[in-house]
């Protein structure tokens, strides 16, 4: 069980590994069906150019909704995951069938459908540039199916080549232009699709080399391969397809199919594809070891009436036999065909000109025949008029285009060379098609059968019922990608539903895979140009900046962070976010301001609230007031600051820490410190170093900011100066100290 855990994916088993991505088997659950889920190598993921040409492919394939190319159902990224959803071919690769054997009529038809998915591509302006033999898929054994869009461009970009220079594509499938790193467009890929044919025929690329350059410069050099002779009547469709010039190519993958299906139906003119007639028998005794790969010759020149009438001699002996058994078939038709006869003749004589009389009498050339011999004429005569009759009418019925063919068969079967009969099936066979065709085009399916059906029984060998199976396949697809649009419409119309139904609750953006914008956005992955998921997705935009101004006007910047944060992942480019990340900002700001002046008020207020409480004891009374006696004998005795906790300052320090407002011991405090200041003058006044640098010491380690600390150390760096002068007042001191340079530096 793989470690990877996708939502929404239950895992069952691996189905490929690569070396830029796993495919597993995996049930999506909200739908309950089996998928190929591709998850892409996490250390591919970690390079940008890798996921985004991982997204990019589900991109294109998503827009490219045709039965011969993959489905993509879902992709996203989950924990460093890049993931995608798609269709689950269980049916091996193209590659493989190669390995085992094809048939010629099997790998024309591959050709025609993956070059009509190719050509649909081509119309939407992308060109698939690695068309190769592994990424075709099959639904089923005759349902081609091309993958692997992952190296896709769009025909009007110019990029050519990797970051890393090296060309993009498989060497062996490239086209000359490809490897020459100039310009593509869609008859590239019919290149690199006849690569494939030449492979199919062959069971081998036609070039091969050491690297790919020495590949690419084959493809560019080397002329077209040759076909053996067994398969020549392929070489011209390979020389189209494989030319080394684009222009010399055919136009486009849609032209290309349709020439394919002229030349299976024997359409083709022979200058474009030789026409070999043999025998089945000699064909069978010719084959080789590619005998797996052709069932019958393509394009035969040779008539349904040579190969009916061809025969042994013992064979022509059972002729009368043979007639006589044709007319027992035909008994029930000509004794009813008094009811139809007479106006399918007059439909005939409208439409031709001609009496059905004239046409029995055209048949007798000679009057003088033997009576067995005149018999046979005339009854050839009359088979042609009923058969011609009945092909008069417009609407002709299964059973009524049996009869003509029936008749057909039964002149040659009279007179093998009649060119009358072996043109009348062709007219006939051409008729019963197109009725099926416009009875499938009705969705009667039914009539179609019947129609089809008269071809199985009658000629059942017959050429035309491979392209009855190519109608009935068409319309299968089509029905097939009706239903499909319908279930994809049914899906749109679910998440739009549980979008708007998310929106009227809120869950704009949350709950995961719950929201409203994953509900809206999964619609657009199913149809990327949903006016109503657009339409959703900017009202929720809408409702995320409604959201953020309202969190405004609600003083509330969290909110508003998270709303913008929101918006930026919705839609990054909206011009309101520069504004309302401002607006944050500054309420922000706002906010954060209030609460600290809050928080201090609330501070101040249960400080002074326990101060009260505690003020409020009768013992702290009696300890602050002996602690301010102390400090107030402590003062007078001058122990201001010494003994060490026997001094004024320590005392009503210790006051202060039980109320630190104590107007005495602040008050007390303020003197020592001026009392300090006052020693210290004195002590200068007297010139007495000694005690003027003690006081200063003091002052300096207990009040360190006071502003007239820097004046004092000044003033007792020059008694020696003054000592010899008369004492000055402390105003002229001061001034004379202010200015001298060096007292300037202190202060």
């Amino acid at each position: 069980m793989s470690s990877i855990n996708i939502p929404g994916y239950k895992i069952i088993k691996t189905l490929g590994v690569g070396g830029q991505a796993t495919v597993y088997l995996a049930i999506q659950q909200g739908f309950d069906r089996e998928i190929a889920l591709k998850v892409m190598s996490p250390a591919l993921a970690a390079d940008p150019s890798f996921g985004e040409r991982f997204l990019r492919e589900a991109k294109i394939v998503a827009k490219l909704r045709h039965t011969s190319i993959v489905t993509v159902y879902d992709v996203g990224e989950h924990d460093g995951f890049y993931y995608l959803a798609m269709e689950y071919l269980p049916e091996t690769d193209l590659r493989t069938r190669i390995e085992g054997g094809l048939k010629a009529k099997d790998a024309l038809q591959i050709i025609q459908s993956i070059g009509k998915a190719l050509h649909f591509a081509h119309k939407q302006g992308y060109i698939h540039r690695d068309v190769k033999s592994e990424n075709i898929l099959f639904r089923s054994l005759d349902e081609p199916v091309l993958t692997d869009f992952g190296i896709a461009k769009a025909s009007n970009s110019s990029t050519q080549m990797t970051q890393q220079g090296k060309l993009i594509g498989t060497p062996q499938y490239m086209s000359p232009e490809q490897c020459r790193g100039r310009a593509l467009d869609g008859r590239s890929d019919i290149y690199s699709l006849g690569i494939i044919f030449y492979e199919m025929l062959t069971q081998s690329v036609p070039f091969e080399g050491e690297d790919s350059v020495a590949v690419c410069l084959q493809h560019v050099t080397k002329p077209i391969p040759r076909l053996p002779a067994r398969q020549q009547h392929y070489q011209w469709l390979l020389d189209r397809m494989l030319a080394k010039e684009p222009e010399d190519r055919f136009h486009d993958a849609e032209k290309m199919a349709k020439e394919i299906e002229r030349f299976v139906s024997g359409e083709v003119s022979p200058s474009h594809a030789p026409t070999i007639t043999i025998e089945s028998d000699q064909i069978s005794a010719r084959r080789d070891d590619y005998s797996k790969m052709e069932e019958e010759e393509f394009g035969s020149r040779a008539d349904s009436s040579s190969r009916i009438g061809s025969g042994t001699k013992s064979s022509s002996r059972r002729w009368p036999y043979v007639v006589f058994f044709l007319v027992l078939i035909g008994a029930g038709g000509f004794f009813t065909q008094a009811k139809w006869l007479p106006q399918a003749k007059n439909i005939l004589a409208q439409m031709s000109g001609e009496s059905a009389s004239q046409v029995a009498d055209s048949s007798l050339q000679q009057t003088t025949l033997p009576a067995e011999k005149v018999a046979v004429q005339n009854q050839i005569a009359n088979l042609l008029v009923e058969a011609n009759s009945l092909l008069g009418i417009p609407k002709l019925s299964p059973q009524q285009a049996e009869q003509v063919l029936q008749n057909f068969l039964r002149v040659m079967a009279l007179e093998q060379d009649n060119p009358k009969a072996s043109s009348g099936i062709m007219t006939a066979t051409k008729k019963i098609k197109q009725l099926a065709e416009e009875a499938l085009a009705a969705n009667d399916y039914e009539a179609f059968d019947s129609y089809r059906s008269v071809i199985k029984n009658v000629l059942p060998q017959h050429n035309v019922l491979e392209e009855f199976q190519v109608v009935e396949d068409n319309w299968k697809n089509s029905q097939q990608l009706a239903v499909q649009e319908t279930e994809r419409q049914e899906q749109v119309k679910a998440f739009l539903k549980k979008g708007e139904s998310a929106l009227l609750k809120g869950d704009l953006t949350k709950p995961v895979e719950n929201n409203a914008w994953y509900f809206f956005q999964q619609a657009l992955l199913i149809d990327e140009s949903n006016a109503s998921a657009l339409e959703g997705q900017s009202k929720v935009i809408d409702r995320v900046m409604d959201n953020a101004k309202q969190a405004l006007s609600n003083k509330d910047p969290n909110g508003m962070k998270n709303n913008i944060d929101v918006l930026k992942q919705l839609n990054p480019e909206s011009s309101e976010i520069g504004t309302l990340e401002q607006e944050y900002t500054e309420l922000k700001a706002q906010v954060e301001e209030e609460q600290k002046r809050i928080a201090l008020a609330n501070a101040k207020k249960a400080k002074e609230e326990a101060r009260k409480k505690l003020l409020a004891d009768p013992l702290t009374k009696l300890k602050i007031s002996s602690k301010l006696d102390a400090a107030q004998a402590a003062y007078d005795e001058n122990r201001l600051v010494t003994p060490e906790a026997d001094n004024a300052l320590s005392k009503y320090k210790e006051v202060l820490d039980i109320d630190d407002q104590n107007q005495r011991a602040l008050d007390g405090i303020k003197l020592i410190e001026e009392k300090l200041v006052s020693q210290t003058k004195n002590a200068i006044a007297n010139s007495d170093i000694s005690g003027a640098e003690e006081n200063l010491i003091q002052l300096k380690t207990f009040f360190s900011n006071n502003p007239l600390i820097p004046v004092l150390q000044q003033q007792i760096s020059e008694i020696d100066v003054v000592v010899e002068q008369p004492v000055e007042d402390e105003l002229t001191l001061n001034t004379r100290i202010s200015n001298n340079p060096k007292t300037r530096k202190l202060t």
